[in-house]
This record gives C-alpha cells, structure tokens and sequence, in this order.
C-alpha cells in the first residue's frame, strides 16, 4: 500500500497514471513518464521479486531534526532489497537533493537494504527501453508446453537463427507469429537489446548465451 496519495495538483507538467502490472497483478501508479518507463525494467527484469510504488517512509535526521522521506519504489530482488529514487539526471546535482540524498542513504544502508538513484537517462537506454516496450505488448500472449519443444528442437546445440526464421519454423506448425515475441518477453528465448528487434534479430536458447541484459539496474 503507498504511504503517500499521489494526486496532481494542477500541475501541467507532472505525469500521474496507472500501469497494468503484470509481475504484480495489480496496478501500479506513478508520477512521471520516467516512472512509468522504470516500471517497464521492472516488469521484465528476471531478477525483481516484486516492486511497489511509495512504499514507506524513511525517518531522517539533519541539521538537529526529524524529518521524512518517501522513496520512490522498493524493490525486491532475488539478492536483497532495494530502496529507489527516481531523478532526471539534470536534478541530482541540486543542493536539495544531493543534501536528501547524503542524509537517507546511510538509514538505508543501516536497514540492511540498498538505497540507489535511477536517472532517466539510465532507464532511456536505447534501442533497449523501446524493445522492452514493444516485447511487453506481447506479455500476455499464451505459451504452451509445445511453444517450448519447438525452441528446443530449432536452437538445440547453441545454434541461432534469424526471428525471420523462426516465424517461418512457426508458421509450419501453425503457432501464432507473436508467440515469438511473447518467448522472448518470458525470457524462453534471447536477443541481443542493444539492437532493435526485428526480422534480421537473431535468438538463441539463453543456457546458450547470456541472458545478460534484462536487468533493471
């Protein structure tokens, strides 16, 4: 449950929406389109658990006072926690915030968890964001126990092949084209994100190749 309402009071620059998470089962809100472009990472990042938006209040201590700080999401990983700012990069080097930032990190850190800021410079890494966004319109596509045989049987042995390929290897056994793109959401098959998705990708059985890639940060 978020610790703070998030509410847009008629600011004309603030992005407030909804996102339809998958991981979560829920929606999950947030504040600005660098937000929401972090919760794509999070989505398909195999090493997230679980993430919520504001999640908690972190008591501080600066200048003789008490004070709190909400961050942005908590982030459950499979080798620890996670608490996340989220900052255009051009924000980081303001005094209130580098001040914000020196005081909560050691709280942090003495919780046993990690205290990171994500720039959106970070998250807007492309073509990588733009192809974690057009595999996650493809996230609720069915995969069946055969869609996994058929990988085995066509990257069997480290091979790889075109994503031309394997719609045409789909086509013969009448599996729906966007099944593919689905298998690389999942994370059954790999690409290289560095370069756009298209027909010319080529894919491969991830224990063939690194899987390296689908991190979040």
């Amino acid at each position: 449950m978020r610790v703070r309402k998030i509410v847009n009071r008629g600011s004309t620059t603030k992005v407030i929406g909804k996102f339809p998470s998958l991981k979560m089962g829920k929606t999950v809100w947030f504040e600005s389109q660098i937000e929401r472009d972090y919760i794509y990472l999070l989505e398909f990042d195999g090493d997230v658990l679980s993430y919520q938006e504001q999640p908690e209040k972190v008591r501080y201590r600066r200048e003789g006072k008490t004070h709190t700080y909400t961050p942005d999401f908590l982030v459950r990983r499979t080798d620890g926690e996670q608490l996340v700012e989220v900052k255009p990069e051009e924000q980081l080097a303001s005094e209130k915030n580098v001040a914000l930032f020196r005081s909560v990190a050691p709280v942090i850190r003495e919780q046993g968890r990690e205290f990171l800021v994500i720039t959106d410079r970070m998250i807007r890494t492309q073509p990588r964001l733009d192809n974690i966004k057009l595999l996650w319109r493809y996230a609720r596509v069915p995969i069946l126990p055969r869609h996994h045989l058929y990988c085995q049987h066509l990257l069997s042995g480290g091979r790889q092949v075109s994503l031309a390929e394997m719609f045409d290897f789909f086509r013969s056994k009448r599996v729906p084209l966007e099944t593919a793109y689905a298998l690389l959401y999942r994370g059954v098959i790999g690409t290289d994100l560095t370069w756009p998705v298209g027909h010319s990708s080529m894919v491969f059985l991830p224990a063939a190749a690194s899987a390296a890639g689908r991190k979040a940060s």
